[in-house]
C-alpha cells in the first residue's frame, strides 16, 4: 500500500480542471443536509409541545436514522460513485450523484447496504458499549432509586472504571467498524455483487489493513477541524471522498495483487 501522501497526490491529480464539478456534487449534499436541519427543526416545534423531552429527542432520532436510511445514504452513494469514477478519470456527468434514487433496483440495493451497515454498526457499538453502560448504571444513584433501594458503598468508587470501559469502547468499536469500511466503494465497482458480498469482501479486504485505514482517516484530522469554519468543507469534502475512493481502489489493487500472488506461489 502506498503512503497517504501519494494516495492524496492522486486524488488532488483526478480533481484537475474537475473541482468545480466535484464542488457542485459536494454542495448537493450539503444543501439536501441542510434541508433535512431545518425540517427538523420545523418538525420539533409541535413535537415537542406534544410529548415530554424524552420521547421527543426519541421522536428525532428515529426520524434521523429514517431519513438517512431512506435518502441521504442513497443519494451519498450516489456521490462516491462519482467521485470513484472520476478518480479513474472517466467523464461522469454531476447528474449521475441521483443514480440510486432514479433506479428502483439501485435504490433497493443501496437501500439494503445502508440498512445492514446500520444493523451491523449498531451491533457493534451495543456490545462495545455495554461493559461501560453496565458499570455506569452500577454507580448511578439513579439506578438505585429507580428500584426504591439504597446505594452500595463501594458502588460509588467504580465509576472511574466506566470511564476506562468507554474509552475502552471508542477504540474497539472504530477498530471493528473499520472492517465495513469499503463495502460501498465495492458495492458501486460490481454491480453484480450483492449488498451482502459487499459488506463481507470489505472485511475481508481490509483484514490485515485496519493500521493502514486507521492512519489515512486520521491523516485528514486537521482537515475535519478547518471544516468547522463551514465554508471550508465546500472543498474539503470532494478532497475527503475523491481520497477515499483512491484509498478503497489501492485496497482492492494491494488486495487482489496478494491473492494472485498466494495462488501463483501454489502453482
Amino acid at each position: 500500500m502506498p503512503s497517504n501522501t501519494i494516495i492524496k497526490t492522486n486524488a488532488k491529480t483526478s480533481l484537475q480542471n474537475k473541482w468545480s464539478a466535484a464542488i457542485s456534487v459536494g454542495a448537493i449534499i450539503l444543501s439536501v443536509f441542510c434541508l433535512y436541519i431545518v425540517l427538523l427543526q420545523l418538525i420539533l416545534i409541535p413535537i415537542t409541545t406534544i410529548f415530554n423531552e424524552v420521547t421527543a429527542l426519541f421522536i428525532v432520532i428515529a426520524l434521523s436514522v429514517v431519513f438517512a436510511q431512506l435518502f441521504g445514504m442513497p443519494l451519498l452513494y450516489g456521490a462516491l460513485r462519482w467521485f470513484w469514477f472520476t478518480s479513474s478519470d472517466a467523464e461522469v456527468r454531476v447528474s449521475e450523484i441521483f443514480c440510486y434514487l432514479g433506479s428502483g433496483k439501485e435504490y433497493l440495493r443501496a437501500l439494503s447496504l445502508s440498512f445492514r451497515i446500520f444493523i451491523r454498526s449498531s451491533a457493534v457499538l451495543f456490545f462495545c458499549f455495554l461493559p461501560s453502560l453496565v458499570v455506569t448504571a452500577i454507580s448511578s444513584p439513579t439506578t438505585y432509586s429507580m428500584f426504591n433501594s439504597s446505594m452500595p458503598y463501594w458502588a460509588s468508587s467504580v465509576w472511574a472504571l466506566g470511564n476506562v470501559l468507554t474509552i475502552f469502547g471508542v477504540v474497539m468499536s472504530f477498530v471493528l467498524l473499520l472492517r465495513y469500511f469499503a463495502a460501498p466503494i465495492l458495492m458501486i465497482n460490481d454491480p453484480s455483487i450483492t449488498p451482502h458480498e459487499a459488506l463481507d469482501l470489505s472485511v475481508i479486504i481490509t483484514k490485515n489493513a485496519n493500521g493502514k485505514t486507521l492512519s489515512f482517516v486520521f491523516s485528514f484530522f486537521g482537515w475535519a477541524v478547518l471544516s468547522l469554519l463551514y465554508l471550508p468543507i465546500l472543498f474539503t469534502l470532494p478532497y475527503f471522498l475523491v481520497s477515499y475512493s483512491v484509498f478503497c481502489r489501492f485496497l482492492i489493487n494491494h488486495y487482489n495483487r496478494k491473492i494472485a500472488t498466494h495462488f501463483g506461489n501454489n502453482f
